[in-house]
């Protein structure tokens, strides 16, 4: 396997595989920033939920656009990268709708509530 067919593979599976993953560091981060969040008013743990956004976002964006037929293998039908590329666009777009819910939360309450 190619380095390119290899990072092909990897944006193709980035919102699948990312996008899960950013979300389970924000809510490891949840458990932790908001002690911080009440002795600062920084509200550190908004920005890490809205950067964690950003990432599961462009992590399906980079699916959704790796699944164009230009930048298919030949070794695979593209229906199967169709699918694959859309699949992960759309898991992506669900992490990132939580973790924007996370973000909006975290600043409504100051961490000073438990």
């Amino acid at each position: 396997m190619t380095t390119s067919t290899m990072m092909s593979h990897l944006l193709l599976w980035a919102g699948l595989w990312l996008a899960p993953l950013v979300w389970a560091v924000n809510m490891q981060l949840g458990q932790i920033l908001p002690y911080a969040d009440c002795r600062s008013q920084l509200h550190a743990t908004a920005a890490a939920s809205l950067i964690g956004a950003t990432i599961a976002a462009l992590s399906g964006l980079a699916s959704w656009r790796s699944a164009r037929p230009s930048s298919a293998d030949a070794g695979a039908p593209d229906e199967t990268i169709s699918f694959a590329g859309n699949l992960s666009g759309l898991a992506a777009l669900v992490f990132t709708f939580a973790l924007i819910m996370q973000g909006i939360a975290s600043m409504m309450l100051t961490g000073c509530e438990k």
